[in-house]
């Protein structure tokens, strides 16, 4: 499935009607300035003047000066500890506390995250890398793909796509497998339909799981006259060629993944999970791969959403803003727009000719796991811990049926 639509910007090619109010309230809490929300509203074709916003924003009850004590602060910033936000910085602390309505100078929580977690925000400090130069020339020019395999030995596989210039997430999965062609152009396919229209090129390293996607993005560029069009529009290397996906690899762990690691090899280590044992592979992800996949959808959002500073090293020719403004906004960064039109009936055409991909698990678990929920009264789990309970649940049920 495509990434959930956070934004209102990705609603603009749907032909949904919008409020104004509703479009700044939504802007204004995704932590956009004032100028920006100006900018996202002329693209749903609203044209008003400062003026106008900040009474609108009055009207609305809006402030970016919320008073939250530091009692407060300090409860959120602990809940997030207590749970993968113990591997984010600052930066992504204070986008994630904003995204819950909580509204503090990032100083604040910078000062509360070193209070809380001293050992964590050194051994973030420790860890910057210096990376080599990366230039393309604007938004859809190219996209990197490329799976993440970390997770893999709990039953757990990560794909990901992200664009050259503005290293906006277009994608970012998890499921049975990644190296299942047919799931890996679900992935692409569900992307274009949302974008309405295709990269100039793609980017990607070495594997059969690339063996449907790359013969579908030549297919769909064929027709086109640009230089890029053709056969020379899919370009398959090494992954250390492939750097801007590398490069967001290293930041994916550090946004929550890393804290799923050590949560399963923590069962793993307790005796309670059996990599080589398809029942357990079974049951882990019937508890957990829908919570996992929302929460990296939110990862996604967040990294979106978030500022990405110059490199204090000058060696990224990157523009410097949110993910979101460079690759919507692409105008305010003295670049254009390099997708390429598609016809989405040709898309729609494909999506429903592709083989069905492989479901989570299996249907003859589903099918013995809701007999053992329906029987204690138990309802599909929403967060970690209702994962963890379920899990143990229906473990122990099945070792009595050894």
């Amino acid at each position: 499935m495509p990434l959930p639509t956070y934004t209102p910007c990705m609603r603009v090619n749907d032909g949904s009607a919008e409020d104004d109010l509703e479009l700044i309230s939504q802007y204004f809490k995704q932590g956009y300035s004032n100028l920006e929300i100006l900018e996202f509203l002329k693209l749903h074709g609203v044209s008003i003047s400062l003026s106008t916003l900040k009474r609108r924003l009055t009207s609305l009850g809006l402030s970016r000066r919320i008073f939250v004590s530091d009692g407060e602060l300090r409860n959120a910033i602990e809940k997030e500890l207590g749970k993968s936000g113990c591997f984010v910085g600052y930066r992504k602390m204070w986008a994630r506390l904003r995204k819950k309505g909580i509204m503090v100078k990032r100083a604040r929580v910078m000062t509360m995250l070193r209070e809380l977690d001293p050992d964590g925000v050194e051994s973030r400090r420790k860890k910057r890398l210096r990376r080599r130069a990366y230039h393309t020339k604007g938004p859809n020019f190219i996209w990197h793909t490329d799976g993440h395999d970390k997770l893999k030995p709990y039953g757990f596989s990560v794909h990901g796509c992200i664009d050259g210039f503005s290293r906006r997430l277009l994608w970012l999965e998890v499921g049975p497998t990644n190296k299942n062609p047919e799931v890996i152009a679900k992935y692409y396919l569900d992307a274009v339909k949302q974008l309405g229209g295709v990269p100039r090129k793609m980017r990607s390293d070495d594997g059969t799981e690339n063996s449907v996607i790359e013969p579908l993005h030549t297919f769909l560029r064929s027709s086109h006259n640009d230089e890029n069009a053709g056969v020379g529009c899919f370009a398959i290397g090494r992954s250390t060629a492939n750097q801007r996906i590398e490069a967001y690899w290293s930041q994916f762990v550090k946004d929550g993944p890393g804290w799923w690691m050590n949560f399963f090899k923590d069962l793993s280590d307790l005796g309670l999970f059996n990599g080589s044992d398809p029942v357990h592979q079974e049951c882990i992800r019937f508890c957990f791969m829908q919570i996992l996949r929302n929460e990296l959808h939110q990862v996604a959002e967040l990294w979106n959403q978030h500022q990405i500073a110059s490199s204090k090293f000058g060696n990224s020719s990157g523009p410097r803003g949110r993910p979101d403004c460079v690759f919507f906004l692409h105008h305010l960064y003295n670049s254009e727009d390099y997708k390429v039109p598609v016809d989405p009936h040709e898309i729609e055409e494909f999506i429903h000719e592709s083989t069905m991909c492989p479901a989570d698990f299996s249907q003859e678990f589903e099918e013995f796991a809701l007999t053992i929920m329906n029987a204690l009264g138990l309802q599909p789990p929403h967060d970690v811990n209702e994962g963890l309970d379920l899990y143990l649940t229906l473990i122990t049920e099945v070792e009595k049926l050894s």
